[in-house]
């Protein structure tokens, strides 16, 4: 069975997600994380997304993040 969110980027098949969130609702998700009072329920309930969209948007930031630390 196939599903997908109209706010994430992909296809969830069986369960298994590919898929992070994009433009505004990334954005959004950092923000909210950033705060420090939200979690990733709380966000993709805020959101209307996916719980594991959320994880991997914020592990995606974060590693971008540590990267450019890493540059300078």
């Amino acid at each position: 069975m196939k599903t997908s969110c109209p706010h994430c980027h992909g296809v969830f098949e069986d369960g298994r997600a590919g898929a992070y969130l994009r433009d505004e609702q990334a954005i959004a998700a950092i923000v909210l994380w950033g705060s420090g009072q939200f979690d990733t329920a709380d966000i993709a309930k805020a959101l209307q997304c996916r719980e594991d969209a959320v994880y991997r948007t914020l592990q995606m930031a974060n590693d971008g993040a540590r990267a450019d630390r890493r540059r300078a």
